[in-house]
């Protein structure tokens, strides 16, 4: 099982800390948030990390074609790549909170698969045709950095999903750790991933929620509640094909009491977050509670899971993890 965290990137001394942190626990990566404005640029914070590190791999989770031309992401990552000495992954998404927040709208699947597609031709270190008005169509290729970059697509929707599987090299899972949603997920993956001539094994899905572990259970699954609130928003916006009947009616009023305009962890009441999403959405409570969460995730098919903690005590929740959930979780495959 390879374990991967996510972190917001907020100051120079945090990202750099965790990332030594992180090394030296044994996590396999380290993905950092690009909510611009509120976060320090991902592709500067992946080169710096990298020059402090060894075998640590980063990547972002997940910057967009929002704000970034294709061509312009292609050469950033190749860049961060080079500093990594090939440790870097691009991670993409379609859109969220930060582009809403500034007007703007999430990048819509044809345009956002086109773009996955010239990024993939330039990360390869293919050449890629574009329009030059007057003067014609001309070949252009990146010529600095290092190539190739794993792009790895955040998706939740079942469009999202077909386009991931055909373009992607990973998939970052939001749709939870919930076993059915699992293979409802890898369904939409194969299906693109066939598209393209590949195979469903072709590409590494890493399973991602939020994480909490204490010595007390209750008191875990209590202060990750507030935090796994954005996740599952986000997933419920695209579709709710995947909620059980009987947990449809809590699941609404979830979506309707939900407000993207506060802070990350004052988005929803806690009282909304039933039980049903603590547990599609968080592995939470003791480090033998949370390692038995990990072992039925290997039992079915999983072998990578990128892992957010809480802001509030997210060092403490990292070091927890790295130190008794990890070995325990060691002999799974």
């Amino acid at each position: 099982m390879h374990f991967s965290i996510h972190s917001p990137a907020r100051n120079a001394d945090q990202i750099t800390r965790r990332a030594e942190a992180a090394e030296a626990l044994g996590f396999q990566a380290l993905f950092f948030a690009d909510g611009h404005l509120n976060n320090l640029d991902g592709f500067q914070a992946m080169t710096v990390c990298a020059l402090r590190t060894e075998r640590l791999r980063f990547g972002i989770a997940v910057t967009t074609m929002a704000y970034r031309d294709p061509t312009a992401l292609a050469s950033s990552a190749a860049t961060a790549n080079e500093f990594a000495g090939g440790r870097a992954m691009l991670g993409l998404g379609t859109g969220d909170g930060s582009t809403y927040r500034l007007g703007r709208k999430a990048t819509r699947l044809s345009d956002f698969g086109a773009g996955l597609a010239t990024i993939r031709e330039l990360l390869q270190g293919r050449s890629i045709e574009v329009p030059r008005g007057a003067e014609g169509a001309g070949a252009v290729s990146l010529n600095a950095g290092k190539t190739p970059v794993p792009i790895y697509v955040a998706a939740v929707g079942p469009r999202s999903l077909r386009v991931a599987g055909r373009y992607a090299d990973g998939v970052i899972l939001g749709t939870g750790f919930d076993l059915d949603v699992l293979d409802w997920a890898r369904h939409h993956i194969a299906a693109g991933a066939e598209e393209s001539g590949r195979a469903l094994s072709d590409i590494d899905i890493a399973v991602g929620g939020m994480i909490c572990v204490d010595g007390d259970g209750p008191r875990a699954r209590d202060l990750v509640r507030g935090r796994l609130a954005n996740r599952a928003h986000h997933n419920f916006r695209f579709t709710l094909e995947t909620v059980p009947e009987h947990e449809l009616a809590g699941v609404r009023r979830f979506m309707a009491g939900f407000d993207i305009s506060k802070p990350m962890e004052e988005r929803s009441d806690p009282a909304l977050i039933t039980d049903y999403l603590l547990g599609r959405f968080a592995v939470a409570g003791t480090p033998q509670e949370c390692a038995q969460r990990i072992r039925e995730l290997a039992g079915a098919g999983v072998s990578h899971v990128l892992l957010t903690p809480p802001n509030r005590n997210f060092d403490e929740i990292m070091d927890l993890w790295g130190r008794e959930v990890m070995p325990a979780c060691a002999d799974v495959a």
